[in-house]
């Protein structure tokens, strides 16, 4: 049975289930803990793009200049700023860095990398989504090379450590959104993994 309940009653509760009546219907509401603290993560937001075109994927080889995995392919993007959510975030370094624009954007992947540079003492949270060409002409850019791939040909490639063990996924457009944790040691190579690499449904 529901009840009236006033702020004062509702400032004794620590955390508990009550019944509120507002007219006209009744509202279920679950009330936290006072004052709370909430966890704090320190992470960087990180949002990338397989681009799809004439059969294969639009990818980038890395400078040889880079300070972390230089040579590796990898798909375009970026970090995301603080005032863009990974979607917009994914659209915008990509066309700073090839000039292209895409459509069709559908999120692959979602992984949380532990501490991948001890240089860097953050975690990653990592967007890869795939997408179709749309328009624009490739430019060249300081921070790597296109190359244009088969399925296949990516498979042989050297990638980054988190991105291989799921590129079958992202690969596979019968695969839903996968979510994945990996950790790292101090030379780069994932230690363990977080449970097993679960994925939404189609």
């Amino acid at each position: 049975m529901s009840k009236l309940v006033s702020e004062n009653d509702l400032k004794s509760f620590e955390r508990k289930l009550v019944w509120v009546r507002v007219p006209p219907r009744a509202h279920f509401i679950f009330i936290m803990s006072i004052n709370q603290k909430p966890n704090i993560h320190e992470l960087v937001v990180c949002a990338n793009i397989f681009v799809k075109k004439d059969g294969k994927y639009l990818l980038m080889k890395r400078s040889h200049e880079k300070k972390f995995a230089p040579d590796v392919i990898h798909p375009i993007g970026g970090k995301v700023d603080a005032d863009e959510n990974p979607f917009i975030g994914a659209q915008r370094e990509l066309f700073e860095e090839a000039n292209i624009k895409v459509k069709n954007m559908r999120l692959e992947a979602c992984v949380l990398e532990i501490i991948p540079h001890k240089a860097m003492p953050y975690n990653w949270l990592i967007f890869h989504f795939s997408a179709d060409y749309d328009s624009g002409e490739l430019q060249p850019t300081e921070e790597g090379e296109f190359v244009s791939l088969t399925k296949e040909e990516i498979l042989t490639q050297d990638l980054f450590p988190s991105v291989r063990e799921v590129i079958q996924n992202i690969l596979d457009p019968n695969d839903g959104t996968v979510f994945a944790t990996f950790e790292y040691d101090k030379k780069g190579k994932i230690t363990s993994k977080k449970d097993e690499v679960d994925m939404c449904v189609v």
